[in-house]
């Protein structure tokens, strides 16, 4: 188990990682922290013009910030599994460093993704059926 969980973390922190060496995801707040949308997200949001195209996209986007909150949860969950490595509960701090390194950024990303659902549910709003 230990070695899955260590598996996954360094798995997630070299693809965080890969993104911000690539210029993929900023690591700061703004929607420029999003991953690039899928040629069909974009198609949408270019067709985006009623309020259920705008609705749509409100959805899509509080799914995705509640998937990066969920990472988020399970990168909190391996910091008390890393702490029990270890007698005295100190467990392997570089890892825990890590893991809060990228909770830090899901939790951006969280932030990022409900801001751009909040605007489309007020361009949804403002549209014209």
């Amino acid at each position: 188990m230990r070695a899955g969980m260590k598996l996954s973390c360094f798995a997630t922190s070299a693809l965080v990682w890969g993104c911000l060496a690539l210029g993929g995801c900023t690591g700061v707040a703004s929607p420029a922290a999003a991953p690039t949308p899928t040629p069909s997200l974009q198609q949408r949001i270019e067709a985006a013009h009623t309020p259920a195209g705008h609705a749509a996209l409100a959805a899509y986007y509080n799914g995705e910030a509640t998937a990066a909150r969920a990472k988020a949860a399970e990168h909190r969950d391996m910091i008390q599994a890393y702490r029990k490595q270890v007698a005295g509960g100190h467990g392997n701090a570089n890892m825990e460093t890590h893991c809060n390194s990228l909770i830090k950024g899901y939790e951006s990303m969280a932030t990022d993704y409900e801001s751009m659902a909040a605007s489309h549910r007020q361009l949804a709003e403002q549209a014209k059926p």
